[in-house]
């Protein structure tokens, strides 16, 4: 006779009204959070070795028969394994069926009953209650074939998922072994060897036939809110523990999983906006954050698997892409694959010589400012592998807003004619080919520092007047930061005679001495529809360097426009590990240092404070050459109060910055190079939605020292960063009395 070992009708009133067996539970829920994964393995060895078998079960009355008795009638050693039924939601009979069964059965089987209808709640229950070393689900409606336990028990080991073939039983006739999932499982099954867990990820999509060191599976919890997908979620937190994957193999072909096909599993449900959208951006919103990046990678491919249900809902419903990508906005997911949801969609060109995943100043606005356009577009980008770096998380910035994307290849260059008419020829064929397929764009949007940007556009644009052309500066092209001519020679090749010929055809001539960066001003000039600068004193600049016909045409199409402000999001999509001290008083200050933008100011206002007051601050800098840095702060004798390190990745940074008081933005020193400092940092943008305060360290009449900021000092001005410095520890100490005093 078999043994009901617990006769709890129900595990929840138990909880409520048994504070001895609450506190009990709570105790050990506490004990498995607690534990290392280290000290979970080494805890499994203390558990019977054997399966414990878990069946969740919701109003099964009319199905739980058939399960239990496959499971009763498993030719493994009943000593070897235990059954726990966890009925969920309000009493149908299943309760007392299941007593009867387990009454006619010398395998151990408890029955575990929560009146809250949730199946993730009841895997939860069942996987706390196991007492065998391996755990296995099987639903209330499935079946398993005699040597099922056996094979996967033999094949067991604590780094080890063991996985069995599956049949699918139709509501009439003979199982069937030819469905998509059953001949995966068969070949994966008969492999000799041992596959990462991470190399298998459609594994995880379902609960089947997969057993599990109870170890491993107390270490996550399934959702209990989802109505869809919680195994997805759960058997995402499998990645990333160095597990394996073997087969289960059985000599008399016994060992099957009968899976049985119902038209509310989730691959035949009906494509519906809450099914197919909602809950799939649930689960999404659902999965654990990954281990490592060996987990990272394998669990994107369990996100599109659930993005691929919108993309399928979309090819049925086109007309309801709006209300779909509303969704996903409203629930911020940074790293939504939104070219499933864009694809098509795209009816404006944006060609950025640099632009993301490469890690450049000048990509990286490029995409805020596709951000700030919103619309969806097509993207055109330059190779530039060979002189920037790569960071596929700054794509969270423009992703929501990109359908197309286009890496030409070639020689990246900031200054050789050559290789920028390369990229700018290659460029708009491919933009011809993406026009002719979309039945024409309706805009182009282009920005540069570098110049093959505009090249490429220019290009476009003279074989399309009717797109309306966007061209972006984000400084000035012709003259670098000291006001000097930038150098760059200007060869002869094809695409210097054409756009020549525009510009003849507008009556206007390039100075024979122009150089590259000049001549690609001013054929922007002429030719784009509209023209973006960061601030009115650049575009003053600028326009006076050229003939006054053209300055007057340019500005009659210009528009003045600060660098955008990234999207929330952005701010969290890539942890930082820096560590800020919470005692001290924390400024910091990211960016390049050259001849005429240094900190000298800051670090003299620093030596000049109270020491009292010096003993509270710590300015953490971040820049392109540290090693000087360090040396400069050794002089001065605040090795204890500034912090040099070496530059973030830009989506690392944006974490930092939310983690200061306050921030530091500085004017590059222009007395002398120009009348008026055309130059706008782009820092400034990203610190405005970091949360922080913003120091400014400006020229007079800066465009800089016009934005808002929170505390201002003049540039040189070391006794004015030194009050500034008083006042932001001020002003942290009075925070909770509500008293800012500012400078």
């Amino acid at each position: 006779m078999g043994e009901l070992i617990d006769r709890d009708d129900d595990y929840g009133r138990w909880i409520l009204n048994d504070s001895t067996f609450r506190q009990r539970e709570i105790n050990r829920l506490k004990s498995h959070i607690r534990d290392s994964e280290d000290q979970a393995r080494q805890r499994s060895s203390h558990s019977a070795h054997g399966v414990s078998v878990i069946i969740p079960t919701y109003r099964g009355r009319d199905r739980i028969v058939g399960t239990l008795d496959s499971v009763h009638a498993q030719a493994l050693d009943p000593e070897l394994f235990e059954v726990i039924v966890v009925a969920n939601g309000e009493p149908d009979g299943t309760l007392e069926i299941v007593r009867e069964l387990a009454a006619g059965t010398s395998v151990p089987t408890r029955l575990i009953h929560a009146r809250q209808p949730s199946a993730g709640a009841a895997r939860n229950l069942g996987i706390a209650a196991a007492r065998k070393s391996y755990v296995t689900f099987v639903d209330d409606d499935d079946r398993i074939e005699r040597n099922y336990l056996s094979a996967l028990l033999e094949q067991a080991g604590l780094g080890r998922v063991v996985v069995a073939p599956i049949k699918d039983l139709p509501p009439e006739g003979e199982p069937q072994v030819d469905s998509v999932l059953a001949s995966r499982l068969r070949e994966l099954v008969s492999r000799s060897g041992a596959t990462p867990i991470e190399q298998v990820t459609w594994l995880l999509g379902f609960n089947a036939c997969k057993l599990i060191p109870t170890s491993i599976a107390r270490m996550a919890t399934y959702a209990t809110d989802l109505r869809s997908g919680e195994d997805v979620a759960y058997m995402a937190s499998l990645l990333g523990r160095d597990l394996v994957v073997v087969g289960a193999r059985d000599a008399d072909d016994e060992n099957a999983y009968l899976r049985t096909l119902r038209g509310e599993s989730v691959s035949r449900r009906e494509m519906t906006f809450d099914f197919a959208v909602r809950d799939r951006l649930a689960v999404i919103r659902n999965l654990p954050e990954p281990l490592n990046a060996k987990a990272a990678s394998a669990q994107r491919h369990l996100l599109l698997a659930q993005a691929n249900f919108i993309r399928r809902y979309l090819d049925e419903n086109p007309e309801q892409v709006e209300r779909v990508a509303a969704e996903i906005d409203k629930l911020e997911i940074a790293d939504f694959p939104w070219a499933l949801v864009n694809r098509g969609r795209a009816r404006d060109l944006a060609i950025l010589y640099c632009f993301a995943p490469f890690l450049d100043s000048s990509g990286v606005v490029a995409a805020k400012a596709l951000a700030e356009r919103d619309r969806v577009v097509d993207v055109i980008s330059a190779d530039m592998a060979d002189v920037r770096g790569r960071d596929d998380a700054v794509d969270v910035l423009a992703s929501r807003w990109i359908d197309r994307r286009q890496i030409v290849p070639g020689r990246a260059s900031f200054g050789d004619w050559k290789a920028i008419s390369d990229f700018a020829t290659k460029a708009a064929a491919q933009a011809e080919v993406w026009h002719a397929e979309r039945g024409g764009y309706e805009t182009l949007y282009t920005r540069a520092l570098w110049v093959g940007s505009h090249v490429a556009g220019a290009l476009f644009k003279q074989s399309h007047w009717n797109v309306r052309w966007t061209a972006e500066f984000s400084d000035p092209l012709g003259r670098g930061v000291d006001g000097s001519r930038r150098p760059g020679t200007l060869s002869h090749n094809g695409v210097t005679e054409r756009l020549r010929r525009v510009l003849d055809l507008h009556g206007v001539q390039s100075p024979e001495d122009a150089t590259l960066f000049e001549f690609i001003e001013l054929v922007t000039y002429v030719l784009a529809d509209e023209l973006i600068f960061t601030n009115a004193n650049q575009r003053d600049y600028m326009l006076s360097l050229v003939d006054p016909k053209v300055a007057a045409l340019a500005r009659e199409k210009s528009v003045v426009r600060a660098h955008p402000t990234p999207i929330q999001a952005a701010y969290t999509a890539k942890e930082t590990r820096y560590q800020v001290p919470e005692s001290a008083v924390n400024i910091a200050y990211f960016g390049s240092f050259y001849g005429n933008r240094t900190l000298d100011e800051v670090l003299f206002g620093i030596v000049n404070l109270q020491p009292k007051v010096r003993a509270q601050v710590r300015v953490h800098i971040f820049c392109n050459k540290p090693v000087e840095f360090r040396e400069e702060v050794r002089r001065y004798g605040l090795g204890g109060n500034v912090i040099v390190n070496s530059y973030l990745s830009y989506m690392e940074f944006l974490n930092a910055s939310t983690k200061f008081d306050a921030l530091i933005v500085k004017d590059v020193d222009s007395a002398g190079d120009f009348e008026r400092n055309p130059f706008l940092p782009s820092k400034y943008s990203d610190y405005r939605g970091s949360g922080a305060s913003v120091w400014g360290i400006v020229e007079d009449s800066s465009p800089l020292s016009e934005c808002e900021l929170d505390y201002v000092s003049r540039v040189g001005d070391g006794n004015g960063a030194r009050a500034v410095i008083e006042a932001i520890v001020r002003d942290r100490d009075e925070a909770r009395s509500g008293r800012v005093t500012g400078v």
